[in-house]
């Protein structure tokens, strides 16, 4: 087992809870692991990791790292380290910033590689701001695209011979092969667009959705089939790319659901109660109030999930929407269920969900949640 925090330590464990070895570096400012999690990969884990071992701990803070300016020797890699002895034995030639998830595949010859990114907030250093593809048997890259304006909040998708991603209100493609782009379609203007209207959906064709600060809510995109999902960054809509067709389709969802025993559910369109963002002992686990938002827009959300012909988008105030993510229209009829991990208001949540033996896992500050069927 291999644990890893932001703060620059990697630790693993046998099953029996004995520590076989660990490592740990300074994080360099900001840029560090926010939102990477470590990948397994034929007996290596591969993870985030700053170059430099012999920083101060100021450096870790946006001020302290100010005045060693933005040079390589601070950037933020991709490195592998051997499972069994914790040496390593590669680091990525190329950067990767903070917010950047990168992910790994397999290309059409039977390789595997980690598409990678750079860009995104708070200025990171690894430049220039794109996307790479990284030879994952030595770290050395394939290709490197620089991408103006690269937003790096996302999942680095790719599927079969393309790769995916979302930048200045529009959906790209890459070539895997070479990372040249291949097509590009707008996300806002011409789009379906299904919402609510008082008492029932409606389905505007050729819509146009108003433009926000970013085309999608961080992390949430993901490629099934021939669909890329994602939630939208303003308003809430969750919505798909037809990768073959370019059709934009968007289904808006309500942002929060009120529960209460022998009671009616309150459905709320447009504004989510407060959050008490308290843990299982009544601790409230932070002071920053954005924590206390709709988990839509400016925030490190989880990813969603697809399991069998279903596609699960949780959020942080606890909301689980399911969809039919092969339903032929993104409309009501993809809706199965308006979920949630516990009361609206007091639950909280980044953790992804995940899926075992015909159950699904989740975790909120209060509880670990396993849901199943009855007979289950």
């Amino acid at each position: 087992m291999v644990f890893v925090n932001v703060g620059g330590t990697v630790k693993c464990f046998d099953y029996e809870g004995k520590e076989l070895w660990s490592h740990s570096w300074t994080p360099f400012g900001r840029h560090h692991a926010r939102a990477h999690e470590p990948i397994l990969h034929d007996g290596k884990v591969i993870l985030m990791h700053a170059p430099r071992y012999d920083l101060p701990v100021s450096a870790t803070t946006k001020e302290g790292s100010k005045s060693l300016g933005r040079g390589r020797e601070y950037w933020t890699h991709l490195r592998a380290f051997d499972m069994k002895s914790g040496k390593p034995a590669w680091r990525a030639e190329a950067g990767t910033s903070v917010h950047s998830t990168s992910i790994l595949g397999k290309l059409p010859g039977g390789s595997s590689a980690i598409l990678t990114g750079r860009g995104g907030g708070h200025k990171p250093p690894e430049e220039p701001y794109g996307l790479s593809l990284v030879d994952v048997a030595n770290g050395k890259s394939l290709w490197d695209r620089a991408i103006g304006g690269y937003p790096a909040a996302q999942n680095a998708t790719w599927s079969g011979e393309r790769a995916h991603f979302f930048a200045g209100g529009e959906h790209h493609s890459l070539a895997v092969g070479t990372g040249k782009p291949i097509d590009s379609v707008s996300v806002t203007e011409g789009a379906s667009i299904t919402r609510w209207k008082e008492k029932a959906y409606e389905t505007v064709e050729n819509g146009k959705l108003t433009k926000a600060k970013k085309p999608i809510t961080y992390f949430t995109n993901v490629v099934v089939g021939n669909y890329h999902y994602f939630r939208s960054f303003g308003g809430f809509f969750i919505g798909r790319v037809n990768l073959k067709s370019g059709k934009v389709e968007y289904l808006q969802v309500p942002v929060q659901v009120i529960r209460k025993a022998g009671g009616e559910e309150e459905v709320l369109w447009e504004k989510s109660l407060p959050n008490d963002m308290k843990n299982a002992k009544g601790h409230r686990a932070t002071r920053d109030k954005r924590n206390e938002g709709s988990g839509w827009g400016h925030v490190s959300s989880a990813p969603p999930v697809v399991v069998g012909d279903l596609i699960y988008f949780p959020t942080m105030v606890g909301m689980v929407y399911v969809l039919k993510w092969k339903a032929p229209r993104l409309d009501a009829d993809a809706l199965v269920s308006l979920g949630d991990l516990g009361p609206a208001g007091k639950t909280w949540s980044l953790s992804g969900l995940a899926c075992a033996n015909g159950r699904l896992y989740a975790r909120t500050l209060k509880e670990l949640i396993c849901l199943g069927r009855d007979e289950d």
